[in-house]
């Protein structure tokens, strides 16, 4: 367990990356909270505003990551206080540049809350946000991954065959364009676990739609097309197993009654 004493000036941000990687990790979700929260609160110690934003964003991800696991209204609870919390530090410093940050993830908490034409109209917002969010300029593809929320809300509540489509090309897109090349080449773990949730999450919004018989045929292959994205290419570094993208896998087929074709 990381304590403040072992934290500097010089190894924060490797520190930071690696409770990152713990987050990911399903077995070190609360060796990463407790990280998490010694490293924000050494940042607010020291004046670090955008460091504070990003932990207060990393303690959500691990209490959405709970609430996806075992669906206990107390995680979800933690996960919106927590970014309620990013958002009044970064209302209260006028740090702009994290809005949109801030509306992907409120985003989020309004999907779970099932409160979908909120979560649309926040996920509007981030996107219309995005070019202005800190690591835009390394990652153009942050509007891949809220795009992605945003088709969920769609089919959830217009026309189901378009968001199908939309989906189908977005998938495509982290492929084909020069923005999900780039991030595929600098960060394939990202890449492959917002690639995959395309089709992860769209399998099961049909199906809690209660369209299962449908598109029954197609969710088998979405699946199995989610799944291949975790083979990284020769020379590919990875940060992450893909134990939480795995396990949404496996709970979906689960529920279809297919295996892998």
């Amino acid at each position: 367990m990381l304590t403040k004493d072992k934290i500097t000036t010089e190894n924060f941000e490797s520190l930071k990356v690696e409770t990152a990687r713990l987050r990911e990790d399903t077995q070190k979700q609360e060796e990463a909270l407790e990280d998490i929260r010694v490293l924000r609160e050494y940042a607010l110690d020291r004046g670090m505003p955008d460091e504070v934003v990003q932990l207060y964003l990393e303690e959500s991800l691990i209490h959405q990551h709970s609430y996806m696991e075992k669906a206990e209204p107390e995680a979800l609870a933690n996960m919106k206080r927590a970014v309620e919390m990013a958002g009044d530090y970064v209302a209260k410093n006028k740090m702009v540049e994290w809005e949109s940050r801030i509306h992907r993830f409120l985003g989020r908490v309004a999907d779970y809350e099932k409160k979908y034409q909120e979560a649309a109209d926040y996920y509007k917002k981030a996107i219309a946000e995005v070019a202005l969010d800190p690591k835009f300029g390394e990652n153009r593809a942050l509007a891949f991954e809220y795009r992605g929320f945003l088709i969920l809300d769609d089919l959830r509540l217009g026309d189901t065959k378009a968001a199908v489509a939309a989906a189908e090309k977005l998938y495509d897109d982290y492929e084909s364009t020069a923005e999900g090349a780039e991030l595929k080449a600098r960060d394939f773990t990202t890449w492959a676990v917002w690639r995959s949730g395309v089709y992860i999450n769209l399998c099961r919004a049909l199906i809690d739609m209660g369209l299962l018989e449908e598109y029954r045929d197609a969710i088998v292959k979405w699946l199995d097309l989610a799944e291949s994205n975790f083979q990284a290419p020769d020379g590919a570094v990875t940060w992450s197993d893909f134990g939480f993208r795995k396990n949404e896998i496996i709970k979906v087929r689960d529920v279809v009654g297919g295996v892998k074709q």
